[in-house]
């Protein structure tokens, strides 16, 4: 009986450990974050920041002198990874070939937020703003939404690269890559085959018979990241008026409307296929280009390791450790 206690109190006191250690990684309540959008909106109405003139986020020509167009969807809350993208991967006031870096963001029920995300845009004027109510399951609408813009601002644009406010992306990596293999008629990134629909219930990812009625998806690319060659974007956009949507963005667009039109999906070793299946250290992105599921805290460090030739992974970073890590997160937060 004495040794069953012992045995107790052992694991209780390992899990207070373990508590304890993950109580850095804490996430945010709601609460906090309203707080921090309170005292943006406070600085921007006392004029503390000056917001940039206003002007069309259209690009110049249509894009006829944009290398790479990007497009990031974006929850209407991810204030903090919008921010952190402009400070590293987005920031891209000095790259060459010429690239264009745009947000799309949907409508929030909250009128505080819409209010911030008009004067977050007044300070950056880089946010596509649309009639779109932000839930998962509107990710496709957001999507063609995505398509219908670039097809009226800067359909001249040679390359297009969707790609989530999560993903770390080594954007030179990407530009060199394009830059040395042209891409026609193609969608390219991390490519799936024989992927077939999730029947059971309870999975976020089920589909009914009804709402799809094959046994398997056609080839498609992952949604999480992917471009598009300037060749195909008007006809891509065009199939998404004739193949009734899917809920799943990445099967509908470069799945079903890419076979529509007779286009390719290539896969490329580089664009990631997993979550956080690369560790979050920028020295692991020398020879990557996206990796998927990322904080904007990690997204910082990851880029400031990038572009040091002689940074080294910490020991977290390491060895798996930060999947353990990952996991107790994901237990105790």
């Amino acid at each position: 009986m004495k040794k069953s206690n012992k045995n107790i109190i052992r694991i209780l006191c390992v899990l207070v450990l373990i508590y304890i250690f993950c109580t850095p990684f804490r996430r945010q309540n709601d609460k906090t974050m309203e707080n921090n959008h309170g005292r943006m909106k406070i600085y921007i109405d006392a004029d503390v920041v000056h917001p940039q003139p206003d002007n069309s986020l259209a690009c110049v020509e249509n894009g006829e002198n944009v290398f790479l167009f990007i497009m990031i969807p974006s929850a209407i809350t991810n204030f903090e990874q919008r921010n952190v993208i402009r400070r590293t991967w987005g920031d891209v006031s000095k790259v060459r070939p010429n690239v264009v870096v745009r947000f799309i963001v949907g409508r929030s029920e909250q009128p505080f937020l819409q209010e911030l995300v008009l004067k977050e845009n007044r300070i950056h004027h880089d946010l596509v703003i649309k009639d779109i109510p932000e839930f998962y399951e509107n990710l496709t609408q957001k999507s063609v939404a995505m398509l219908s813009w670039i097809v009226s601002y800067c359909s001249r644009a040679r390359y297009f690269l969707k790609i989530d406010d999560d993903m770390f992306l080594n954007l030179p990596r990407l530009l060199n890559f394009l830059s040395n293999h042209a891409q026609t008629n193609s969608i390219v990134g991390c490519k799936y085959e024989h992927s077939k629909p999730r029947r059971y219930p309870f999975s976020k990812w089920r589909v009914s018979w009804e709402q799809y009625s094959k046994s398997e998806y056609p080839v498609y690319v992952s949604g999480p990241a992917y471009v598009i060659s300037g060749d195909i974007i008007s006809k891509l956009y065009q199939a998404t008026k004739e193949v009734p949507q899917f809920v799943f963005e990445d099967v509908y667009i470069t799945g079903m409307c890419r076979k529509h039109i007779g286009a390719l999906a290539k896969s490329h070793p580089e664009f990631t296929c997993g979550y956080r299946d690369v560790a979050p250290c920028g020295s692991h992105f020398r020879n990557q280009i996206t990796g998927h599921h990322y904080s904007p805290t990690e997204i910082g460090r990851m880029w400031t390791e990038l572009q040091d030739r002689g940074s080294t992974c910490r020991l977290i970073d390491s060895f798996g450790i930060y999947i353990i890590v990952d996991l107790l997160k994901w237990i105790f937060l």
